[in-house]
């Protein structure tokens, strides 16, 4: 992706209006610093709130106002097509992403990229846009989760995955799972896979592997130690899962 103009902490004259009925060739990018009213093409309006966002795509009407102080972060850029678009990103609508901090960050980072166009500024400005779009719609896909009623239980579930991918080595079966989280077996791998779009044991399964690889590092360690060191109890079970995911036997994966 490549960066056609971009702003951080722009500030128009109060009450300013932004009117393109034709849009742009370009995506854009807006995060929201002082409320704004936008309109859309079917005529809705709709006022945004501090820490709204907008990603318009290319030809897209845009009409938005300053409610008084016009104050906001943009970036206008190429390259990006529909495929390609990170899911759960909204388009043409406003959402709030839950970590807007964040997201400003990254705007702040492509601007001054774009102002001093240093060797690899490019390659750094596509870097920070595809980090800002994956950011944005993990924000957005959160921020609905907590309009959906299920804010603690989230967060008592992503704590309990990042406590479970942090010392993968333990034992962390399913059924101690349900019991640090008071809920039913079916409830829990419902939950587990609406929110991170996978299984706890694929998850599971995938730390150990990295943490028997990072131990194979260390020659005086037997594969077998390697292996039972990263949580595994069954050395032969351990190959089958190493060849099925790398396709070559750990003594294989060890000797390149």
């Amino acid at each position: 992706m490549q960066v056609t103009f971009c702003g951080y902490h722009t500030h128009n004259v109060n009450h300013d209006v932004i009117s393109r009925p034709q849009g742009l060739a370009e995506y854009l990018f807006l995060l929201v610093l002082a409320p704004m009213t936008f309109t859309f093409a079917d005529g809705q309006k709709v006022l945004a709130k501090r820490g709204a966002c907008l990603l318009y795509t290319p030809g897209t009407f845009q009409h938005y106002q300053a409610e008084t102080t016009f104050f906001n972060s943009f970036v206008e850029f190429t390259g990006l097509t529909a495929a390609s678009l990170p899911v759960n990103l909204p388009v043409n609508r406003l959402f709030y992403p839950t970590n807007e901090d964040q997201l400003n960050r990254l705007l702040q980072k492509i601007h001054q990229e774009f102002l001093l166009h240093q060797p690899e500024s490019g390659t750094l400005m596509d870097l920070y846009l595809q980090e800002l779009l994956l950011l944005a719609a993990r924000g957005a896909d959160h921020h609905q989760r907590l309009q959906e009623g299920e804010n603690s239980l989230y967060h008592e579930l992503h704590s309990l995955r990042l406590a479970m991918l942090a010392d993968c080595q333990e034992e962390w079966s399913a059924e101690k799972m349900c019991d640090l989280l008071q809920l039913g077996k079916s409830q829990f791998y419902r939950l587990y896979q609406q929110y991170f779009h996978t299984t706890p044991n694929e998850e599971l399964i995938w730390a150990r592997l990295q943490l028997a690889i990072y131990h194979m590092t260390n020659r005086s360690m037997t594969i077998q130690e390697a292996a039972y060191q990263a949580g595994f109890a069954n050395i032969n079970h351990f190959h089958r899962l190493f060849k099925k995911r790398y396709g070559c036997t750990p003594s294989q994966y060890r000797s390149r």
